[in-house]
């Protein structure tokens, strides 16, 4: 027998009601990302959801951030609630870091404007345009009929 199975049906909707304020929460985090957060499975335990929602978070930050080496699944409940909100701030924030996304790749970023609207926008070191451009040349002189002349004016062998 499962937990689920001693509970009344009151208490199973207030554990989906609280489990799904914290999804909420993720998805508010993740939605740079265009990902949303799993859904709590039904008679699940909140506080094992919400490590499970934090290791997924924290996947998504670089390697050297601070809150990506915290070991969420450790940690006792009343710390875990410290550390969600920067967990969260931090996984939000970094999608639009250009300093996060490797060389030569760009990350592709979901804002909502006020009416609605998706708006995709597209971060990296460099631009996409930079590829499809000539490498430039350096014009060192020009071939006439008196000779070679450099772009002064001045004669060369």
């Amino acid at each position: 027998m499962s937990v689920i199975d001693h509970m009344t049906r009151e208490e199973i909707l207030q554990m989906q009601s609280a489990a799904r304020v914290y999804q909420e929460r993720a998805d508010n985090a993740l939605a740079p990302w265009d990902i949303r957060a799993p859904a709590p499975v039904l008679g699940e335990d909140i506080a094992k959801y919400r490590r499970d929602l934090a290791v997924k978070l924290k996947r998504l930050l670089p390697e050297a951030h601070q809150l990506r080496k915290v070991q969420y699944r450790r940690l006792d409940d009343a710390i875990l609630s410290a550390f969600e909100p920067d967990l969260y701030r931090a996984v939000h924030d970094i999608a639009y870091d250009r300093d996060s996304v490797p060389e030569g790749e760009t990350r592709r970023v979901v804002s909502i404007d006020s009416n609605g609207m998706k708006v995709v926008s597209y971060v990296g070191n460099r631009s996409f345009v930079r590829d499809f451009t000539i490498p430039g040349r350096r014009v060192v002189g020009f071939r006439t009929d008196q000779g070679y002349v450099n772009t002064v004016g001045n004669r060369l062998r």
